[in-house]
Order: C-alpha cells, then structure tokens, then sequence
C-alpha cells in the first residue's frame, strides 16, 4: 500500500535507513537468493590494495562495478560478486616500514623477518576491514563477507601452480638481466611497476677521445652520467650519415664525431666561435674504432678492461636519430645496451649496489649514492677536457610505483618467465575479448602486449607470495614446487602451515640429484601475479575445482587505465600460461578521476577531495550518479563538487514529485490494483499518454546504452526525463486533477501515470542511486522485499506513440517561445494573455494545437487561441482613421491641421460609428465642423501591444492588451503567489486547507472579488473572505508591493489533512465523505467519537450506513503493536 513520502529529501537520512533496512532484513543474501536459478554472470573483482582509505577513483570503480552488477541480478542473472583484496607487496610494505618508523631492509632485517610480516598482516587485515566498510557505506553490493585475499594459503598455492605450469614448458628461467631497480626499496621491479613523472636531470655531451687520432673524439649525450663509469661501447647506426666536425672554441681547435643532421644544434651548445664538416660517413664505417675511457684514471677497472669489442664502436639498429646518433652503451645498466652487450660478448659491470650507491668497481666514486654523484663525474669530466657542453634537462623519468623513488637500472640475476612462447596467443586473445571502449583493447591493450618482454617474476622483498623455488646448497640443482603437498616429505613443514616467509623459509627438501639439503631461495613473487591468477585462485582452483567448472572464465572485469601494463596484462599473461586463454571475456576500461584543477590528485598539489567530504554534504547518491554521468565511463573525470551538487539537485527535484504524488494518492486511498490499469485506460489524456510513451522510450534507451556500458548517456536520458518531461511539464499538467475531491476516473488516471513513472524510475535508478530508489519504492510499491528483487522493465513497443510525443515538442517549443516573448514585452508570466494566434501553421502544428489546445492555453497562460489560415486576418487587428488633408482643406482651409490632429486622436471605432449614420460633428476653435465620409479613410493595423514572431511551424501573435478581467486575474494571480509563500513559510502541506482574510483598498478589493473563488481554488482555502478591518488571522503578512497595492492576508491552517487522513481510513469513507464530516464540525476521530448515529446520518453527503461503518471502526479495539515479518522491526498500528 501507497505511503506518504516524508516533505523533504534529506539524504543521510534516508541511506542510514535504506542501509539499517538492507542489513536487518538481510537484504542483500536474499536477492541473490531469489536470482539462484538465473544464468550465470562471473564478475572479476580487480583488488585493491589494502593501503589507506578509499579515494574518489575507487569510488568510480566500485560505483560502476555495482551499478552494472545490480543491473545484471535485475535482469535475472546469478551473480558471482566475490570482493578481493591485495595484501601483499611494496605498497603495505611501505606502509608498515612508515608505522614502525623503518627506512631499509637492514631495519627489517635487525627487526626481525617474523616481526616484519606479523605486522603486515594485521596492518593488510584492519585496512581491509576499513575499506570494506566504506564500500558498504557507497551502497556497493558485494559479498563482503567472503572476499578474497591474496595472502591466504589457497590463494598461494593457486600462484605455485601456476608457476608449475609455466615451469613443465620450460618456462620459468634465472638469469643476469639488465632490470629496473628501486634503490630505496632494493628490489627489481617490473615494467607495470614504473610510473613516469618529471624529472630534471643532467643534459650533457661527452667526448671520447679516439686512439691514435690525436685532438679527435666521439661526442655522445647522456642523462645518466653515473652510468659512464661502467661504459664499454660506443654504438653507431650503420645506415645513419656521420660527420667529423672541426670545432674551434676560443684559441682552441678540435674534431668531433657526431650525425650529421646534428652538427648545427650540436655546435651551438658547445658554444664554437667556428665549425667545418671536414668529413662524412656512413656509421658503418666507424665500426671498429677504438677509443680511451675519460674516466679512467677515476674508475680503474676502465683502464685494466679487455675485450675484443671493449671501447670500441658497435653498430646497432636500436640507435635512434637523436642529438649526436652515438649512444653511450653500459651493458650492466640499459636493457637495450645489455643485450647489445651480451650479442658482442661485452663484459657486465654493474658497479652499483642494492641501496644506490657505487660499489668498489666505481673507484673514486665508492659508497657515493648514484644520483648525488653525478655532479662530482661532471667536474671530473670537464677536468679531463672531455666535457663538450653540459645544461639540465625536464623529461619523463621511471619511478618506483610505491614509494616514488627514480629507478635505477642494474644487473642483477633474476628469475623470468619467458613471454615470447605466449606472446601469439596473448595477442591473439587481445583481439577476441570484447572491450569498452574498442580501442582501450585494440589500440592500448594490444600495443602493450606486442611489446611485451620477459617478466621478471623475482622480488628482493619479504611480504609477499614466497617464489617456490628450492636450489641445493651443495649441486645448485634447483626445483619448483607447485603445491604444499610437495613439500610435505620436507623437514620443518607442517601440515596448514601459513606459507609465507619465514615459516617457509624453514622448510628443508632433499636434492634429487645428490641428496643434500635444498633450501628455498629468498625472493618472493612480483605482487602482479598474485592478482593475476585471481581468476581460478579465487574459486579455490587447483585445490578443488567444482566453482572452477561452473563459473571460469570470468565474464567481466572493469578497471582503470593503468590497468593495462597491470592487472589486465597479468591474468593475460597468467591465462595463457595455465589454461592456453585470457581468463575474461570482457572488459571496460573506466578513466581517471582528476582534482578540479584537471591534475591527478595529489597531497603535494593541495587537490585531493575526500570521498566523506562530499557524501557528508551530498549524500551517496548523488556522488554516484554524478559520477555515472558526467561523462562516459573511459573518459577522465575532472571532479567537481557543483556536479554532485546538481545531481542531488535532480533527486531532490524527484523526492518532491514523489512527494507530491503520494500525498494526494494516500488522501485518495489510491490502490493501483483496484481499478487496475485497463480499466481506466480509456480516461487517459494526452498528456498521460504522452509521458506513457516517453517513459517507454526511456526504458527503451536506458536498456540499449546499459548494453555498451554508456551509462552516461542512460543516466542523462533518465535525468532529463525527471527534470523536463516529469516535473516541469506533466506535474504542471496534472496538479489541478489531483486535487479534485470528487471520486473521478480522470484523477484516478493522473494517479497511475504517476505511479507508473515513479515506479519505473525507482527500477531505472536502482543500479546508480540505490538508497533513494529502495525509499521510493518501499513507500511506492513494496510487493517485493527490496526494489533491487524486482525484474529489470523492459520497453512496451506499442505504448510508445512517434506522433503523440511530436505534438506535445511542438506545444511545448511554442509555449516556450511565448513565454520568451512575452517576458520581452513586459508580461509577467502570472498575466494571462488575451489572445495567441498561430497563423499558416504546419500541418504538424496544426493538429498538434487541435488535439492539445488545452494544455497549449493552460501553459502559455492564454485566453484565446486562434488558428489562421494564410489568407485569415489576426482577429485582434486595430481599426484606424487616415483623415484625408485635401478634402478636408478644401472645406475649412486654416483649421485643416488642426481638425487632421484631432481626427487622429479620436477613437477610429468612434468615428467609423457615426460616420456610419451620416457625419460627424467635432467643435474646434469655437466652431462646429462637420466631417463628412469623403473626408476619411480607414484602415486595420496591427496594434502595438500585438508581437508578432516567425517560428518554425508558422508565425506567432501575442496580444498583450490587457482587459479590466485581464487585469483582475493577473492580480489574483499575484495575491495567489504570496499566500502560496505564506503557506510554505508556516510549514504547510500542500494538501492543508486554510482560511485566508484579505484586506486592501476598496477599489483593489472590488477588482479581486470577481476572482474570490479562483484564489480559493488554487491556495486550498475553505474559506476566502475580504475584510475592512483588523485582519486576526493566525499568520498576518502585510504586502506592500502588489503592483503599487497594499494588501494584508491572513492565513489561519484548518488542519484539515491529518483528520481527512484519519477518517478516510474508515472503510467506505472517501474523501468527500471525510470533508463533509470536518464542515460538520468534527475535526478529529476523538470528535468523532462524541457523535451519535443520527447526527452523523443527517449530516450531508453522509447515509446512515456511514454512521454505522464510523461508529462501528471507533469502538473497535486498537490494533495490537505490529512488526515487519521480513526483519522483525516494529510497525506503527497507523503504518499504511
């Protein structure tokens, strides 16, 4: 049964109460419940890690995975929501070393491995419980209490299987690769674990002296002059054109090598007074040159290096056209120089330790931090005359995903799976997956994975999955183990021991091949292969493999951009490895949330807002849709607090119709089963069939644009619809129907248009705004436990009318262009006009103004509407005399200007009156003139208060003259909108009646008398009365400013509706039924009760089988105390 809406939309309120009903009548496990028997839909949670307090990115991620998950469990389907979690890895490491006050591993080591991890864990396990709570508080429906998380021991074991699948092919290899390094957290990282930033680094140009050409050098440019120490090559571009540059500086002269496209720009930095290209070549040509080490005398191991290539010129088709085309190559640093290095048989120095700093192989830069260094191997280098021009740089430079710091590139023995035996088919099934948008896979998924190089699975850290490789301490025979069960012949293993370090660590295997000892290598797993075999680890695959079965592959995943290089390309990668396919069908790739000022957020820029902040000012809902629909979903978001601000603009717009519609539906005891829909059909209006058909429509567009994930433009269509069609337009149309009194099928029609429309939105907003939905709906509806058990609408085709809704757009575009004008011309709004003519319309006008002529009138606030043909003339058109000086000249001579001025001053009407019985007399200067026909002509003008405008379906005439009744409306009109001020500023109802008193001079009340029962009407007062004296009402306001009037109202509230309320609860009383018992005097069921059977009968309108149905329902005993069956809460005996 229908519930009044409370009069305001206060949304903390109402999701504190939508969150204690979901909770309490565990709402939430019986819809999945009732969806248990629907088609399967797996949806793949990307984790979070477990790190600090949700931002307004996660809420867009949440926010979008709930809005489609709810869409999908109200369509049918069985939804597979289990949360996830990323517990392990740098981001809590940091986070912990933060709490403990610890800023490397040897304080971990000294603090003790076991210590380290027990406090990750309890930090990873509070934030988890933390975050989960703000999502639950976004509304976002998950099953929250069963997540899964990364650092259980199923959840591991599904990794070291995985990695037993790559191993059997070959697949997991250990080798001395060039890797990134983070310096501060001393472990290698992989390229999804870099993120690029600016960085201003040293620019300079070196030179390197050539053997036995003396004051001739080869000129290379680097960012990284800590790099030079462990130079060994020099590489040239074999088809690139080089030059030999002569270069004079001051009193000096020497010769450079450089590309020959580069020696302009490449001069003028090293400020020559003069140079010559003395010579050219291709860079194949220079392969082979040999040159001496500018740093040698610095860093010994440079002047005692051997090799066949060693400080000699290579060629190497990876050499870009860039600055000078010779590249510094150090294999023990840049990947590309490394492996260059390795097909040239170049030895790897690397002379850089895990924290930074120059290792004893760096000589004079020992124990020096990398980055600092680099200022003294300037100085050094312009010492040793081998620094051609040195400046500072801004460009992107890699850090460290967690704790910011630059990376460094270092030679390291790691362990990798080999990507090229998987590449094909990851590409491949790049192409098949279905992604939203398009190119976030075709383009930016697939540009990724064709550059893929092999992953780097191997992290020096502690937290972490712990990388199942066993190596013996006396053969280096190494093994992988797939599953705890291999390690139960180890000793110091225990059955459901937790398998991270150090417990691990402990455990002791024999070597297969000489029976000594095997003991697990440090290392744990790159962090990204946790999540990426979330997929089946999170169904408890390989351990068991009946959920695996039914539910894998997932059927949709959403994340963000980064994503790409992450969690998207590691369960790829991970896919194929273990089951030859990506482990997800689709995916939508959502944008970024930016601060207001379009840049990421970040403390350092002062531009992060709090998710609390905004819902503490808004409300959940509102920062849901906001973020739903500002813009498409893969678009980045600058954030802005007016956007929230307008969408819980729209819902309040949308509380207040509701609001509106079961004030008067409850007053009614509105039933929309009984009469059922059929049954009033044919009392239907156009306007009701008009937003029946718009409300199909809607259904119809919000269902095709939830299909591609444009929910913007779904939650646009909806929005639009509230504000425009709903509330500005049908509302206005209806209001006047709704408060009728009489029992009326037309009413009864406004009643279910309205329910239908609010019912339908309450389904259509469930998915974004889910608290304001389920309000509505429990107090709309409520056949079902929850709006979100109800069935997703689907559009009813031959509800929708294409030639309906055409007429209403034209009724409205011209009501708008009349409101327009009319504002032009100097016409309230609030003043009827006399007459709008509509002349030659279209023909879609024209029937549009037949069918609609009522709402056209009512909305443009018109008397009169006319409809011309081409050839009809504006009936509005003004007479007027042309007197004619000739012939009136020729009669009076001296007096004909002034007998022409008088003429035109006359009334036309007038003068064509008594023209019309002869002639007309007019006295000027003394003397009776006489004006005969001959002397006058007359023609129709368009008066001046007439505005005529050309539209697009035929030309609009507004007449602004105003007539003495005009004029009395337009005043009531005013007297209207202060009392309907007056009943808002005392907190009425909209449904309350009042007694007003209206007192004003004797003219002004005489004019407004005539509207007496017009002002009754629309302020809802039982009794309207003008007074000469003190007015006494309860509310008195003196108005000073009705057009140049002074008027004083008073107000007295008959509080009406609550007794109304009350008796038409009686069965078989209605509401006129209950108005006539107020008139009778009985204002409350306590009056009531002092009645006798006859003076209820004689009452008019009532019959004695009234008396006896009230008399009966009084004296029967009150209802004892109720509660709700579903969650046991309690029920007032008045709930409705």
């Amino acid at each position: 049964m229908i519930k009044q809406a409370e009069k305001a939309y206060a949304p903390l309120e109402v999701e504190r109460q939508v969150q204690e009903f979901w909770d309490r009548a565990k709402v939430y496990a019986k819809t999945a419940a009732a969806r248990s028997k629907g088609e399967d839909f797996y949806f793949g949670d990307g984790p979070p890690y477990t790190t600090g307090s949700i931002h307004l990115g996660q809420v867009l991620n949440k926010t979008t995975k709930d809005a489609v998950l709810r869409f999908r469990r109200m369509r049918g389907f069985r939804v597979r929501d289990q949360p996830g979690y990323d517990m392990h890895g740098l981001p809590i490491e940091v986070q912990v070393e933060k709490t403990l006050g610890i800023t490397n591993k040897k304080e971990i080591e000294d603090l003790g491995i076991e210590t380290f991890i027990t406090t990750c864990r309890t930090f990873a396990l509070d934030l988890l419980n933390k975050m989960t709570d703000q999502f639950r508080a976004l509304g976002v429906w998950m099953d929250w209490d069963r997540p899964y998380m990364t650092i259980r021991n199923e959840f591991i074991e599904g990794a070291w299987w995985t990695l037993g699948k790559a191993h059997e092919r070959g697949w997991i290899y250990e080798a001395l690769r060039s890797t990134q390094w983070c310096s501060r957290d001393e472990t290698a990282l992989a390229d999804a674990e870099i993120e690029y930033s600016d960085e201003t680094d040293p620019s300079i140009y070196v030179k390197f002296p050539l053997v036995d050409r003396p004051m001739e050098s080869l000129l290379i440019w680097t960012t990284t002059p800590w790099t030079l120490p462990a130079n060994l090559a020099i590489a040239v571009h074999p088809q690139f054109v080089y030059a030999k540059v002569k270069v004079v500086r001051g009193d000096s002269t020497e010769f450079i090598w450089t590309m020959e496209s580069s020696v302009p720009a490449v001069t003028a930095l090293g400020g020559a007074s003069a140079h010559e290209v003395v010579e050219t070549t291709p860079g194949e040509k220079l392969v082979g040159l040999a040159y001496t080490h500018p740093l040698a005398s610095k860093v010994p191991y440079q002047a005692t290096v051997t090799g066949e290539w060693v400080h000699r010129v290579v060629a190497s088709n990876t050499v870009e056209a860039e600055h000078t085309g010779l590249v510094h190559t150090a294999p023990g640093h840049g990947p590309e120089d490394f492996d260059l290095g390795q097909s040239l048989g170049l030895p790897v120095i690397s002379p850089v330790d895990e924290r930074g700093h120059f290792t004893k192989e760096a000589g004079a830069y020992h124990d020096k931090a990398v980055k600092e260094a680099d200022a003294e191997i300037i100085e050094d280098l312009r010492a040793a005359n081998a620094l051609f021009a040195a400046e500072t740089l801004v460009h992107s430079y890699g850090h460290c995903w967690r704790c910011k710091t630059p990376i460094l590139y270092r030679a390291t023995v790691q362990w990798f799976l080999r990507v090229g035996p998987i590449k094909p088919k990851m590409i491949e099934e790049v192409q098949r997956i279905a992604w939203f948008p398009d190119w976030a896979g075709k383009a930016r998924q697939m540009d990724w994975t064709q550059n893929l190089r092999d992953w780097c699975l191997s992290r020096q850290r502690y937290w972490g999955i712990p990388l199942p490789i066993w190596r013996c301490t006396k053969c280096t025979h190494w093994i992988l183990v797939a599953s705890s069960e291999a390690l139960r012949k180890g000793q110091g293993y225990q059955d459901g021991m937790d398998l991270h370090r150090p417990g691990i660590d402990q455990v002791v295997l024999p070597c297969p091949e000489c029976q000594a000892d095997m003991r697990r290598i440090p290392d744990i797993l790159d962090v990204w292969f946790d999540s990426g075999v979330s997929s089946w680890a999170s169904l408890g695959y390989p351990a068991r493999d009946d959920e695996f079965r039914r539910w894998w592959p997932e059927d949709w995943i959403v994340e963000g951009p980064d994503q790409t290089r992450g969690w998207f390309n590691s369960q790829l990668a991970a896919g194929v490895v273990a089951f030859d396919r990506a482990p997800y069908d689709s995916v939508l790739m959502h944008g970024w949330v930016n601060g207001p000022d379009g840049r990421q957020m970040h403390k350092s820029l002062g531009n992060i807002i709090e998710p609390e902040t905004i819902v503490r000012k808004f409300g959940v809902d509102a920062l849901r849709f906001y973020m739903l629909s500002v813009n498409a979903i893969w678009d980045d978001k600058t954030f802005q607090e007016d956007g929230v601000r307008n969408a819980n603009r729209t819902l309040n717009i949308l509380w207040n119709v509701f609001r509106f519609a079961t004030t008067y539906m409850v007053l009614d005891r509105f039933d929309p089963a009984s009469p059922d829909f059929p049954s009033i059909s044919g009392h239907l209006r156009p306007e009701d069939r008009w937003l029946l058909s718009r409300l199909e429509g809607l259904k119809a567009a919000v269902n095709k644009e939830f299909a591609t994930y444009n929910l913007h433009r779904a939650y646009r269509a909806v929005e639009a619809f509230i504000l425009g069609d709903l509330s500005r337009w049908y509302v206005k149309l209806v209001r006047g129907r709704t408060w009728t009194e009489a029992e009326d099928r037309d009413k009864l029609a406004a009643y279910h248009v309205l329910f239908e429309a609010l019912r339908t939105l309450a389904l259509l907003l469930a998915p974004a705004t889910p608290f304001v939905a389920e309000a509505i709906y429990q107090r709309l509806d409520g056949k079902k436990l929850s709006v979100h058990m109800v069935d997703w609408p689907s559009a009813q085709e031959e509800r929708i009318q294409p030639d309906l809704e055409r007429s209403m757009s034209i009724v409205q575009e011209l009501v708008e262009v009349v409101s327009k004008e009319r504002q032009k011309g100097g016409r309230k709004l609030r003043w009827p006009l006399k007459l709008v003519a509509v002349k030659n319309p279209t023909p879609d006008a024209a029937a549009a103004l037949e069918t609609m002529r009522g709402i056209f009138l009512e909305q443009a606030n018109a008397k009169t509407l006319a409809v011309l043909k081409e050839t009809e003339e504006f009936p509005g058109m003004a007479l007027v005399v042309k007197p004619d000086p000739a012939a009136i000249g020729k009669a009076y001579r001296v007096l004909q200007p002034k007998i022409v001025k008088l003429l035109e001053t006359r009334s036309a009407d007038e003068i064509k009156k008594a023209l019309d019985k002869g002639h007309l007399q007019v006295g000027v200067e003394g003397q009776i003139v006489t004006i005969e026909p001959s002397m006058v002509r007359f023609e129709k003008a368009m008066p001046a208060e007439v505005i005529r405008v050309p539209t697009a379906y035929g030309e609009l005439y507004l007449d602004l003259r105003i007539t003495p009744e005009l004029q009395a409306e337009a005043y009531a009109r005013e007297v209207i909108r202060r009392i309907q001020q007056m009943r808002k500023e005392i907190d009425l109802e909209v449904d309350d009646f009042i007694e007003t008193v209206v007192k004003t001079n004797k003219d002004f009340a005489t004019m407004l008398g005539s509207q007496k029962e017009f002002m009754a009407r629309e302020t809802r007062s039982r009794k309207f009365m003008f007074a000469e004296g003190t007015v006494e009402s309860e509310y008195v306001v003196e108005w000073n400013d009705v057009d140049g009037h002074s008027v004083t109202i008073g107000v007295t509230p008959l509080h009406m509706s609550e007794a109304l309320r009350d008796f038409t609860r009686i069965p078989g009383i209605t509401v006129p039924k209950a108005v006539a018992l107020f008139d009778a005097g009985y204002k409350s069921l306590s009056a009531l009760r002092t009645a006798t059977k006859q003076e209820l009968a004689q009452i008019e309108g009532l019959q004695g089988a009234d008396a006896v149905r009230i008399l009966d329902a009084l004296a029967a005993k009150k209802d004892a105390p109720l509660s709700c069956p579903t969650c046991g809460a309690s029920v007032s005996a008045s709930a409705r």
